[in-house]
């Protein structure tokens, strides 16, 4: 056995992932449209045709996640080199962008970088370095997101207002490309075998292995074309899709909510509140995935979800306040469904062999769940006036979401198995000592 007081590399990948891929998250994500006002004004487009950018990246993700994973999957450092020199080149060029014409271009190629360097490379990253505490590692990788949506707002606001909006993307760029190139060359490595170290938690699963945590341990190896014939896996992706649509929705219309129901500088407050609330409930729900397992989490998030959308519909009068706190407290978890929920449950389903296009594939259902839900929602609130039938949706779909997921893991087990090396030796070896015994 290894030293086990001696700190285990995958997690220095895993702080690496935290810059390089939290970065590339916030900025597509957090901290987009803090250039809406200069540039629209600059460029002389409306926000309606800004904010159009964000379909377009998404519809972009939609189109090219399966192969992007696929190529991360058999190339991944090289991958990530590329699509890093992409996503900054890209990002810069939103500075040069003088027309419309233009704008949808760059957003275009922007959204094709960035399938390659947010979500994608701790998901397949993570599955192989580590097999006990995966969901830990996989929640520390995609913290990031918030960590640098907090860090890289008041400095890109900064640039903004003291130099100009075109010198901010292109400082950020620059900064992004140089210090996530250094991680990449420096620190990340494809796989454990690679430094001569073995996925984290093998020793421990060799010496203490039974019967029953083979089973655990033991994952779905069917390729991309055999899944599409399960019907597990369909409901999987319609739960996928629900992600999207329900945490998507709610992530781009909250401030909104907040600042119509209790004010610009309360909403504010509030949203503060929900990123430092969000930053802790990732790492936690991650430790929370590898002690409860996929489904007793996925229920916690999703009963984190109804505890905000509840107290939402009903803040109105004097406990509107309180209400309204209860709400961002609990979406401090609840956001987490878009992020840690999907990944975390992937890799704790799917094998190696096909991870990278399979998490693609899910990938594409939750970005189709984004494109659909942000609008639909905002159309609802516009037409009715009010939020409140909103977050009756929500909640209906939340349960909605938590079912498919619950159908969709029961049904997996029945074409999960151990393919790992170490893990099907040990197998043999306890079923001999069972023999003798």
């Amino acid at each position: 056995m290894k030293d086990s007081n001696k700190f285990f590399y995958g997690w220095w990948i895993v702080l690496a992932l935290m810059a390089v891929s939290g970065t590339a998250i916030a900025l597509t994500i957090t901290t987009f449209n803090i250039y809406l006002n200069q540039f629209t004004q600059s460029i002389g487009i409306s926000p309606t045709q800004f904010a159009l950018c964000s379909t377009i990246i998404n519809i972009t993700v939609m189109i090219f996640s399966p192969k992007v994973g696929k190529f991360l999957q058999e190339h991944t450092k090289k991958a990530l080199l590329i699509f890093l020199i992409g996503f900054c080149l890209s990002y810069a060029a939103f500075s040069i962008a003088t027309n419309i014409y233009i704008l949808y271009l760059v957003a275009a190629l922007f959204g094709f970088f960035s399938t390659g360097l947010t979500f994608m490379p701790p998901n397949i990253l993570v599955n192989r370095w580590f097999i006990k505490k995966k969901g830990l590692a996989m929640s520390i990788a995609l913290s990031g997101s918030a960590i640098f949506g907090m860090i890289l707002s008041p400095f890109i606001t900064y640039c903004i207002q003291n130099l100009s909006y075109q010198v901010a993307y292109q400082i950020i760029a620059a900064v992004m490309f140089a210090v996530s190139s250094l991680l990449i060359l420096l620190v990340i490595k494809e796989k454990p075998e690679d430094i001569g170290l073995k996925a984290f938690g093998v020793d421990d699963v060799e010496t203490t292995l039974t019967q029953a945590n083979t089973q655990q341990m033991a994952l779905v190896h069917l390729t991309p074309k055999e899944l599409k014939k399960k019907p597990f896996f369909w409901s999987m992706l319609a739960a996928h899709f629900l992600v999207g649509f329900v945490g998507g929705g709610i992530v781009l219309q909250l401030p909104v909510f907040l600042q119509n129901t209790f004010g610009m500088q309360q909403a504010a407050q509030f949203l503060v509140i929900t990123l430092g609330v969000m930053i802790f409930a990732k790492v936690a729900l991650g430790w929370l995935y590898d002690k409860l397992g996929p489904m007793k989490a996925t229920t916690l998030v999703c009963a984190s979800i109804l505890m905000t959308c509840i107290p939402f519909l009903l803040a109105v009068g004097s406990n509107a306040w309180l209400l309204g706190l209860v709400g961002v407290l609990f979406w401090g978890l609840g956001n987490c469904v878009g992020t840690v929920t999907p990944a975390v449950v992937a890799s704790q389903t799917y094998g190696q062999t096909h991870y990278g296009e399979v998490y693609g594939i899910c990938l594409r259902f939750q970005t189709l769940g984004i494109a659909s839900g942000v609008p639909a929602i905002s159309m609802i609130a516009t037409a009715t006036g009010s939020f409140s039938l909103v977050w009756v949706i929500c909640s209906v779909l939340t349960l909605m979401l938590l079912a498919f997921y619950a159908i969709g893991l029961k049904g997996s087990k029945a074409y999960r198995s151990c393919k790992n090396k170490e893990l099907t030796q040990q197998k043999s070896v306890v079923k001999a000592a069972m023999v003798t015994e």
